[in-house]
């Protein structure tokens, strides 16, 4: 189902419509001043989520030569 709105709602929003007991969410590691600024959808469903939200974060793999 497409959704529209604000992103942190709209998933929120379908999560309570299937009837989720918890979120796994990524996030793009951005810094506390920037997220401050320009918000974050992890951030908002941790909290305001009415179930159990884990956050991962993704950090790149360094191959060796």
């Amino acid at each position: 189902k497409q959704q529209s709105g604000k992103p942190g709602e709209a998933i929120l929003e379908g999560a309570r419509e299937e009837g989720a007991t918890m979120l796994v969410l990524g996030t793009r590691g951005m810094g506390k001043v920037r997220r401050t600024f320009l918000g974050s959808v992890s951030d908002y469903c941790i909290h305001h989520a009415f179930c159990p939200v884990l956050v991962c974060r993704h950090k790149p793999i360094k191959h060796k030569k």
